[in-house]
């Protein structure tokens, strides 16, 4: 249970920086950054969209997702659950997998670092991972912690 709430938290805060960053690209304002990084060179790069999408909407789009389904998985009945379990997982591997790509392109393509992307990284990594131990086998959670 306190696993499932943590990527629900997560969640919500990958929500908060995805939206931060959405906000900064829909208002066409520079992200604060505190003097670390460069975070006007990795938003106004051409790695910055996907499909002429900026990709804050899409990491949005994709908390967002994740949020309902980890809300949803920390709801679920047993029955459920297991389908929970494999959306949160299935959506963090996707964010991950393409914060990832995005994070390579900033080190060895824009040769700038937004904070901003990195703890987004960082947050995905993380969600990643605690959704990945129901999925390979680690260990369950006994029913009684479900009531």
């Amino acid at each position: 249970m306190a696993r499932r709430r943590i990527i629900v938290f997560l969640s919500l805060l990958g929500i908060f920086i995805a939206g931060y960053l959405s906000w900064v690209k829909f208002s066409d304002t520079q992200a604060f950054c505190g003097g670390v990084g460069d975070c006007s060179s990795v938003q106004n790069s051409a790695y910055a969209y996907l499909f002429g999408i900026p990709v804050a909407y899409l990491g949005l789009l994709n908390y967002i997702a994740l949020f309902a389904a980890s809300l949803f998985n920390l709801r679920a009945g047993p029955e459920l659950r297991s389908w929970g379990e494999l959306a949160v997982f299935a959506l963090a591997v996707l964010g991950f997998a393409f914060s990832a790509y995005l994070t390579y392109t900033e080190l060895f393509q824009i040769h700038a670092i937004c904070p901003w992307c990195v703890a987004s990284f960082v947050n995905l990594t993380a969600i990643m991972i605690l959704a990945a131990i129901p999925i390979f086998g680690g260990e369950p959670e006994s029913e009684a912690a479900y009531g």
